[in-house]
């Protein structure tokens, strides 16, 4: 049985912990958190040992793999310790928030040998599978211009996260995009020139980005259109709005997974999803059947569908947006 802790009891580390319950080769061994109210629920609803330090639980407890889901920006030492202490590991997405910290924990992974998996859980999404294998069997040709857009409603920077001022829509949403559209098509990104927005979250004591704009260019001359904001009403048909379209030599295909075909008209307005939802308790969707086969890859042996350079490459690329925000100039993305 493969012994699993959880580092960050929010919304994702509740998500895999109630997917393990339905993993015959798993088990949760311990979690920890820093907040006290969830540490509390996380010890009732799964009775396993709990921790409010996670070097505590790292120091004392034997694991198999240390899922970590911390705030965006504090991912950094724990995937290093428990790296040390020969975890396998699966992150969620950005890596990290900066580039040299980045490589620091690739260097730290690669030197104890261990499996470790960015949380590109696209990559498990039914919709982008079926575009993955157009493009490779060559349906649309060459593809030669990408428009993408991810939005998420104001709920998120100013409700869902306590930290949002500490990352910015880039960092937490450009992963899925940018990360896409290299797997789909084997591109590698020659430069970067991005634009950001700061006004209505800072006018609400929120000092980030609303939105992040990117012209991307690719080493083979495709172009690439690249926008997020996070500042959408919170009755947008879903929390998050997912756009993308790949036009091709020979065709095109359009992806648009912002309405998941219910509405709720009712005196409280909320956004229920149908892709990803749990379906009598058993938690499915992308992010579990990762997980599941992440498990799989930890007790066979065998290699992990997002390599941990995929992660290490997608927080160059967006360090380099940030960058070019910075400087106003076009910013290479070397490697």
């Amino acid at each position: 049985m493969i012994k699993v802790g959880i580092i960050g009891m929010g919304i994702r580390g509740n998500l895999y912990a109630q997917t393990i319950k339905h993993n015959p080769y798993a088990e949760v061994a311990s979690v920890a958190e820093k907040d006290d109210g969830r540490l509390k629920d996380a010890a009732k609803s799964l009775g396993v040992k709990t921790y409010s330090d996670f070097k505590v639980m790292l120091d004392k407890e034997k694991m198999d793999l240390v899922i970590v889901t911390l705030p965006d920006h504090l991912h950094g030492e724990a995937v290093i310790m428990a790296a040390e202490r020969q975890c396998h590991l699966l992150i969620e997405k950005p890596l990290a928030t900066q580039y040299d910290e980045a490589q620091k924990m690739v260097h730290a992974i690669k030197k104890a040998g261990v499996m470790a998996l960015v949380g590109f859980e696209n990559r498990w999404n039914p919709t982008f599978i079926s575009a993955k294998e157009a493009i490779e069997a060559g349906e649309i040709g060459d593809v030669q211009i990408i428009f993408t857009c991810l939005n998420d409603s104001i709920y998120v920077p100013t409700k869902m996260l306590g930290w949002a001022a500490r990352s910015t829509p880039a960092w937490f949403l450009f992963p899925h995009t940018i990360d896409m559209s290299l797997w789909l098509t084997g591109k590698k990104v020659a430069r970067v020139h991005g634009h950001g927005v700061k006004k209505i979250l800072k006018g609400m004591g929120v000092d980030t980005f609303d939105s992040i704009s990117t012209l991307v260019e690719f080493t083979d001359g495709t172009c690439g259109t690249y926008n997020t904001c996070w500042v959408y009403p919170e009755s947008i048909p879903l929390v998050y709005d997912l756009r993308f379209d790949f036009v091709g030599s020979k065709g095109a295909i359009a992806i648009d997974l912002r309405d998941q075909m219910i509405h709720k008209m009712t005196t409280a307005y909320t956004h229920p999803p149908t892709l990803g939802r749990p379906i009598h308790g058993k938690p499915l969707g992308f992010a579990a059947e990762m997980l599941h086969c992440f498990i799989d890859n930890v007790r066979l042996g065998t290699k992990p569908l997002v390599d941990i350079d995929d992660g290490l490459y997608v927080v160059r690329v967006i360090d380099r947006i940030h960058r070019s925000i910075e400087t106003g100039k076009i910013e290479p993305v070397e490697g």
